[in-house]
């Protein structure tokens, strides 16, 4: 399979060399129609998180089959698998009615698993597509949006601090990648840590709808002082840390900034959070 798999991308390739990953998927699948093959997404990852129709809404293109992992079941242990009736058949033995006396009209393929027809998976997972159902596009559409702004501010941090840093983001999915090899990388997620964020070492990570802005800003505050903390000890590169101003009292970034104190006591600016009434976000920050 994995040569079949080579042979198709080389095919694709051949054709239209310049393709750019979208264009390319739509080739793929324009190819796979004329050779009557079957496309098949990988949505365990992208199913349900990128978009309602996960990958192939964000792309533009209908697969012929389509697996999902435990998003669909909002963390409960499922798998499921999706798509035109001309493989599902194979399954589910075609069209029937419970309760009557129709019957699965094609051939079935048996198969079993510890959570088939699992009710306390499949109640959660009804509950799960039913919230996605009723959102829509809006929810992805403020969760993309927040996860975009994060990876934005970040690298902007890590540009700042002339780290060899970036932050790598599809939708709410993102993940911290390094320029260079850091021995001492871990550090930097144990530091995380110690300030409250939970960031499972070099593993991709995600943002969820109960994420806001706030928490946004508040991840990204922490990490400019691990950053900051971690060049200075001589454990990430970069001197950055060196053109840090200090905190001047008298000189707000904006005029409805007022001073505070972060949750490590030192003072910085904070601005009303306009999601959440009563509440503060940090803009600036002493070093």
């Amino acid at each position: 399979l994995d040569d079949l798999a080579a042979i198709v991308v080389e095919t694709v390739q051949s054709r239209r060399p310049e393709l750019q990953p979208k264009e390319f998927l739509h080739e793929l699948r324009a190819l796979t129609e004329d050779i009557d093959t079957a496309l098949i997404f990988d949505e365990v990852i992208t199913g349900f998180r990128i978009a309602p129709g996960g990958a192939q809404q964000h792309f533009g293109i209908r697969a012929d089959l389509a697996s999902y992992g435990k998003v669909v079941g909002g963390g409960m242990p499922i798998g499921l698998i999706g798509g035109r009736a001309k493989y599902m058949d194979g399954l589910d033995g075609g069209f029937w009615q419970y309760g009557d006396d129709s019957r699965p009209e094609a051939g079935m393929t048996y198969f079993a698993g510890t959570f088939v027809r699992h009710p306390i998976t499949l109640a959660a997972s009804k509950a799960i597509l039913g919230f996605i159902q009723r959102e829509g596009q809006a929810l992805y559409d403020r969760l993309n949006a927040l996860s975009d702004d994060m990876a934005h501010q970040l690298n902007a941090v890590f540009k700042e601090l002339d780290a060899p840093i970036y932050l790598a983001n599809f939708g709410s999915m993102f993940k911290v990648q390094f320029e260079q090899e850091l021995p001492y990388s871990e550090l930097i997620f144990a530091k995380l840590r110690l300030k409250g964020f939970f960031i499972w070492d070099h593993r991709p990570c995600l943002l969820n709808v109960q994420h806001t802005q706030a928490h946004v800003d508040a991840f990204v505050q922490a990490f400019r002082e691990v950053i900051i903390e971690l060049q200075q000890a001589g454990f990430v590169p970069g001197d950055g840390y060196k053109k840090q101003v200090a905190f001047n009292p008298n000189k707000p970034p904006c005029a409805e900034a007022k001073v505070g104190k972060d949750r490590r006591g030192n003072p910085g600016w904070f601005v009303a959070d306009a999601e959440n009434p009563g509440q503060f976000v940090q803009v600036s920050q002493t070093v």
